[in-house]
């Protein structure tokens, strides 16, 4: 950008107010197209998660891609000019609950699992054996489930 007298240092201080408002505009859309990008990142993953039908594996394959599809939807953090701990904790926190709520929902598949093969577990007393059994072994499972997914 050519301004006449610039070279003499009359308009110093405009061309930096200028160059500030670009900056401030630029990062302004920059934000914009990124929470455009974040959520349809969800959209995506939620519609794929949906076709998974419970599949544990497929759940996780859409887990994969929402982590990949949030990774190009960040910027930078060389590219923020604004650079600072809270920024980075607004990003970071996006990115967090995007991921626990992916892993949440696996988590709820492995429990529809569990739950479709306990069949007797509060239909009938606790006192026989076999249901002692049963219910030692879902509430193993149910740990298990608590532990790698929440």
């Amino acid at each position: 950008m050519y301004i006449e007298g610039f070279e003499h240092g009359y308009y110093d201080g405009l061309f930096n107010i200028e160059t500030h408002l670009f900056s401030n505009n630029y990062f302004s859309n920059i934000m914009t197209e990124f929470s455009k990008a974040v959520i349809n990142c969800i959209v995506d993953w939620g519609k794929r998660s949906a076709a998974c039908n419970g599949s544990t594996g497929c759940l996780e394959q859409s887990a994969r891609q929402l982590r990949e599809c949030l990774d190009a939807a960040f910027p930078e953090s060389k590219k923020i000019e604004l650079e600072s701990d809270k920024v980075n904790y607004m990003l970071s926190s996006v990115f967090f609950l995007a991921n626990r709520l992916s892993k949440a929902t696996e988590g709820l598949a492995e429990f529809d699992r569990v739950m479709n093969s306990t069949e007797k577990i509060g239909k009938t007393s606790l006192e026989e054996k076999e249901n002692r059994e049963l219910h030692t072994k879902f509430q193993k499972e149910l740990d298990d489930i608590l532990g790698r997914y929440f």
